[in-house]
């Protein structure tokens, strides 16, 4: 199936549906060795894929669990750079119960996916503010998730 992700001589577009799991005040994140910062677990969405299936694929592929999303909290617009790729990414950030399964991995666990190596760890939500983290909005929104789903537009450059 195809990602609802293209390159054009001007960037990349993507089209993302992201996990926030959270567990006493932690925030379940992840890093790929080769990749300078920390994000959510979650991936590109497929084209003629529910943004809720792909996410549930993709944690399933990720975290070798199933993880059903829990509530959409932010639906974000973002521009920034990578490896000299100017991005613009629509993420949808779903809400994520940790089930028991998940938190008996402790607060660090490696996961191999193909030829990609996925390092997870558990990070208290003030620890974010220090990191290289993604998206940056989180590091202070984690605080107060909303109640309904929010539209947030930003440039992280």
């Amino acid at each position: 199936s195809m990602d609802i992700s293209f390159k054009a001589t001007e960037g990349a577009f993507n089209y993302r549906a992201a996990a926030i799991i959270v567990h006493d005040g932690k925030l379940l994140v992840l890093q790929d060795e080769g990749i300078p910062h920390d994000y959510l677990p979650g991936g590109r969405v497929h084209l003629g894929e529910p943004a809720e299936a792909a996410l549930a694929r993709e944690l399933r592929e990720e975290l070798d669990i199933g993880l059903p999303p829990h509530r959409l909290a932010f639906m974000a617009e973002s521009f920034f750079t990578l490896m000299g790729t100017r991005y613009h990414e629509m993420c949808l950030y779903y809400l994520t119960e940790a089930p028991p399964e998940l938190l008996r991995r402790g607060d660090r666990f490696t996961r191999v996916e193909g030829s990609e190596v996925h390092h997870f760890r558990w990070v208290k939500f003030e620890e974010l503010r220090e990191m290289s983290f993604f998206p940056i909005f989180l590091k202070e929104r984690i605080f107060s998730l909303p109640d309904s789903p929010e539209f947030i537009s930003l440039d992280s450059d």
